[in-house]
Order: C-alpha cells, then structure tokens, then sequence
C-alpha cells in the first residue's frame, strides 16, 4: 500500500479499478489419500524392531488465486483453506484413532506447462482422540502424553490438470504430532508417506488460473524491519529420581517461561526475508530439584519443588531466521545457539518453527514451538510483537555518503 501511495494517484487510481475488477477466489474440494510410515525417532517406535505402518485420508475445502493481481504474481498462485484429518495404525494400536483440524497453505514452485507444475503445502492445526500415556493403562507410550496435541504438516507436490474442473495432485508428505512438553512424557510422532490428491473446483468458469504476464509487482526497495516479541508459556520437564524417593521421573508440575527476542530481518523481496535473531530466556525449569518428603506432622508423603538459582534459569541465545511471507502472515525457522546456558535439561542447539500473522499495522501475534535435535519439543508458544518498519538501504546510503 506504501509503495503505491508513493507512486501517486494514477496507481492508486488503478488500485481501485483492479479491486473492483478482480474475480472472487476460485473454491475447490479435494480428497488426498496417504500411506506411509511412522519414523523410528523414539524408542516405543523402535519396540518390537517393526515400524508401523499407517494411512490417512484428508478432507479438504479451499480458495485458490484468481491469478489476476499483482500479489498472485509475486506470492506464487497461493492457495488456502481448512482440512479434516484421519489416520489409522496398522501396528501400534496403543496410538488410537486420531483425527486433525487444520488450516493449509500452499503456493506454486516453478510452472513447467499450462498443465503441470511443482509446488508445496503447509499444515497447522489440532490433532484429538490419540490413546496417550496412562501410567496403568498405557504405559508403553511414551511418544504422547496428551490426547491433544499439535498438528504440523508439509507436503512438496507435483500437479497435473486433468480437465477445466478437475486436477490431480502427487507428492510426499511430512507430519509432526506433538503437545509441546505441555504434558510428558512427549517424544512426539514423526511420520511421512506419498499421497495422492484429487482436486475438484466448484465454479463454472473453474479453469486453471494462470499468471498474467502483464501484472508486474511493485519493486520492493532493500531494507531491513526490525522485531521485538515477548514470549510467555508453560512446560514440563523430566526430573531425577536418584535419592529422591519419587516413584516416577514425570512430575505434574507446569514451569513459567518468559522470552523477549529481537531480530533483524533482510527483505529485498515479497516472498523471502531473513536475518540474525537474538533470544532471552527466562525458564523456571532451569536448575529444578524435586523429592518425596515426608511431612512430620501427618505422616503423610509430598512431592517437593526447589527452583534453580535466578542466573541458572536464564538463557541467551543467537540464531539465524528465516520467513516465507504472505501478505498477513508469514512462516518461520529459527536456528539457534544458547551463548548463556544455565539449563542443563536442554541442548544448546535448539531450533524454533512457528506462523506469524499481522493482528494490526505492525502489531503481530505468533504461535510456534522450540525444540532441541530437530525432535525433542521443549515448549509452544504464544507471544506477541512488534515490527519496526526500517528505512531502505538506498536512501540511508544517500543521506550518508562516505
């Protein structure tokens, strides 16, 4: 919108034309059918030497782009829309019967026809009815502790056009299940399988959009924006037991973690932005110390809690960050590395993945998770934020000349 205010009242005038004249998104069904396996990253997968095998079947309801602005050109024909998710497990039947609700995202690649083209999908939602953890009931699994848990999905596709409604979709899939360390024991669930999709467009003029040529994007002037976010959650952790008279490393205790980061992030696009990040922890679980006591009085047993020092429950941490960006909302990695490191539970090399959408002008709200070893959820997350629009690099080298 900056950009073309700036470029005076024809393009704005032209804005409104387009507004008024672009189509409504094209709405599609479609049913993607899966097979695969779950991957062998925690030992109650490993049990038996047998992965198990699962499949899945997924409902799924969408608006694709018109293919008719600006922003189709520049964001890659994107797609979104809400899904309903089913698996079944072939040898672990301690798992349950689970089923998703989650949003999709998705855009395309590189067109190789009119026909054909490569592209990717991003899954967010939740995930029910898993047969968790039960100390009696089921003891074995150890890969969920909840029977709520995160839904994390990505699939990388290749798409054929069978007919002016019709379009079948080939790829392979990924699917993360975890509560974040929410509730232990967590090792999560790790899974990936082909698919197949069928896909089915409503409208009548439902032929495959295709990129006007014509629709160049605005140039986006290189330039760094700068983000502030505080961070505040939960999480549990596993506790030891030498000495302590606790029948079980599992204690039902939530730790308050606090986080405030800063990053600086490079754009000199629409679709990519990316730059070094600064992340300060504050972690009660940091330097934990639990035991069974008896209290005199009553005769009674309790479990204890003695929090680390202050200094043990803090962490600084630099990572590199990178975010795909959509004109609300934007995906997100961070790899990091603890510099300031009182939390002997966890790694120094931890990783976070998460959404970021736009709530207000520069006002934003995200929700992700931080893990260790690409697989071990340390906790999810809600923060809040704030961006800090940066001058472009052109202007600042004209203002000061060397």
């Amino acid at each position: 919108m900056i950009l073309l205010l700036s470029a005076g009242g024809l393009l704005a005038e032209e804005a409104i034309v387009d507004s008024l004249t672009k189509k409504k998104d094209p709405q599609f069904l479609a049913i993607n059918a899966m097979g695969g396996v779950v991957l062998p990253t925690n030992a109650y997968i490993k049990e038996g030497n047998k992965v198990p095998a699962y499949s899945a079947l997924s409902l799924k309801y969408g608006f694709s782009s018109s293919g008719d602005s600006w922003e189709d050109v520049a964001y890659g024909m994107p797609y979104y829309g809400i899904g309903l998710y089913g698996a079944r497990f072939f040898h672990k039947k301690a798992l349950g019967y689970p089923f998703s609700l989650y949003l999709f995202q998705g855009a395309r690649i590189r067109d190789f026809s009119r026909k054909t083209w490569l592209g990717f999908e991003l899954n967010l939602g939740m995930s029910f009815n898993w047969r968790a953890y039960d100390a009696f009931d089921n003891p074995d699994n150890i890969a969920l502790g909840s029977a709520v848990n995160i839904h994390v999905g990505a699939s990388l596709y290749m798409t054929t056009s069978l007919s002016k409604r019709v379009d079948l979709r080939y790829g392979l899939g990924i699917s993360h299940f975890s509560n974040g360390a929410q509730q232990l024991p967590n090792k999560g669930l790790n899974m990936a399988a082909p698919f197949i999709e069928v896909i089915y467009k409503l409208q009548d003029d439902a032929e495959k959009p295709s990129v006007n040529k014509n629709l160049t994007p605005p140039p986006v002037d290189e330039h760094f924006n700068y983000d502030l976010t505080f961070t505040s959650t939960t999480r549990q952790i596993w506790m030891d037991t030498l000495g302590t008279n606790l029948p079980s490393r599992l204690i039902d205790k939530n730790f308050k973690v606090f986080g405030l980061s800063f990053s600086a992030l490079y754009t000199n696009n629409y679709k990519y932005r990316w730059g070094p990040s600064i992340e300060f922890v504050y972690d009660e679980s940091s330097g934990a110390h639990a035991w069974r006591q008896q209290h005199p009085e009553d005769g009674k047993y309790y479990d204890r809690i003695r929090f680390g020092s202050f200094f043990e429950r803090l962490s600084l941490g630099i990572s590199l960050r990178g975010e795909v960006t959509y004109p609300h909302h934007s995906f997100f990695c961070n790899l990091g590395y603890n510099l300031l490191h009182g939390n002997s539970y966890d790694f120094r090399f931890y990783q976070i993945v998460g959404v970021k959408a736009y709530l207000k002008e520069n006002i934003f709200g995200t929700f992700g998770i931080r893990a260790a070893r690409f697989s071990k959820a340390q906790y999810i997350y809600w923060s809040i934020g704030y961006t800090i629009p940066g001058k472009p690099i052109k202007e600042r080298r004209e203002a000061n000349p060397r």
